[in-house]
């Protein structure tokens, strides 16, 4: 049971309209959107910007969702987990390279390539202290990933451990996050 009120149906124009970008986007208003509904502010930002995260952009979705995963997995917020292993691997990734996400595995994992431990090391040393992330390590990332990729990779790391938390902290639960086909 959520901690907080689900709005069902949007009284307020900005969630009425946040509930049409999730419902274009998901197929559906995900429990965590029926949430932040009770904010209209707070729904209409997190919902635009969790619609854009859950996309392709600079970055390819399936690595995002994998950098998703080890984000809530390296904070302990396990909101959405489950929807967010299946997108993975609907979007192509291989169900063991998710796996090896699950701990340290990553790091020598035939999965992985140097461009993307980098990038989940940053998910790492983000999750302990964001402002201590080594300059060897953003030299390391700026090997592989341009400025504008960066950018991204830092924002879904960072959304996504603020998402987590809201979710776990407010007993969210969203089995499923998309209702429509991702591909």
């Amino acid at each position: 049971m959520t901690a907080t009120a689900m709005i069902q149906q949007p009284e307020h124009d900005e969630v009425a309209r946040a509930f049409r970008v999730a419902e274009a986007h998901f197929g559906h208003v995900p429990n965590l959107v029926r949430v932040l509904g009770t904010n209209p502010a707070m729904c209409r930002t997190i919902t635009a910007f969790f619609a854009q995260s859950l996309q392709e952009g600079r970055v390819s979705w399936a690595f995002k969702e994998l950098v998703i995963l080890k984000t809530l997995r390296a904070v302990g917020a396990y909101y959405g987990y489950g929807a967010h292993e299946q997108l993975a691997v609907a979007l192509g990734n291989a169900p063991e390279k998710v796996g090896d996400l699950a701990n340290s595995l990553w790091r020598t994992s035939p999965h992985f390539d140097d461009a993307e431990r980098a990038v989940l090391e940053l998910v790492e040393q983000i999750g302990i202290d964001a402002n201590a992330v080594p300059d060897a390590l953003w030299e390391r990332l700026r090997e592989h990933w341009d400025p504008g990729q960066l950018i991204e990779l830092t924002a879904v790391i960072t959304t996504f451990i603020m998402i987590g938390r809201v979710g776990d902290s407010l007993g969210v639960s969203d089995p499923v996050l998309f209702t429509k086909p991702v591909t």
